[in-house]
């Protein structure tokens, strides 16, 4: 049992699970950011940055769902301090700020590719991809940081869960 896990009830084994989706965003990150290196790929970027995950509401209520508790049911997750109680920890607040930088960079990308696909201008004369790259190297490094925070445990779990509906 890990620190705040104490009264969960049998909860704890939610985290996994929510831990999913955001995974599968790890995976689409890490393919976006080898994708924008050749322009042929772009259009595959910007298919799949135009998954409705990737709107702002969904996207947060995702990371929401897992990590900025202020939605938890379970007490010891809550965000006690809306109501005047415990301060959030550091590593709260970080995951917070890298999803928000996250997603910042994802719009920032979604943008990039959809002006550089209508730009009609070769490739090798457009002055712009260049954005793109950072754009998607940002992206790229807030996501890792993110998953630096989620404890080992609950990303093995999260990830057999992938598997086995992967299988079914």
């Amino acid at each position: 049992m890990t620190a705040g896990d104490d009264g969960n009830r049998g909860k704890v084994d939610q985290y996994p699970q929510r831990l999913v989706p955001i995974l599968e965003i790890a995976a689409d990150i890490g393919q976006v950011y080898t994708l924008v290196q050749d322009s042929a790929n772009w259009p595959t970027v910007q298919q799949i940055l135009s998954n409705a995950k990737y709107d702002k509401l969904a996207f947060k209520r995702i990371f929401n769902a897992y990590g900025d508790n202020i939605y938890y049911s379970d007490p010891d997750r809550a965000n006690v301090y809306l109501g005047g109680g415990a301060t959030p920890r550091n590593e709260q607040s970080l995951a917070y700020l890298l999803r928000n930088d996250l997603l910042t960079n994802i719009e920032y990308l979604q943008a990039e590719v959809a002006y550089l696909l209508k730009d009609s201008t070769p490739v090798f004369e457009k002055e712009h991809p260049d954005d793109l790259y950072m754009y998607a190297r940002a992206a790229e490094a807030a996501m890792s940081k993110y998953m630096e925070l989620v404890p080992p445990d609950e990303v093995v779990e999260a990830k057999l869960r992938m598997k086995s509906n992967a299988t079914v």
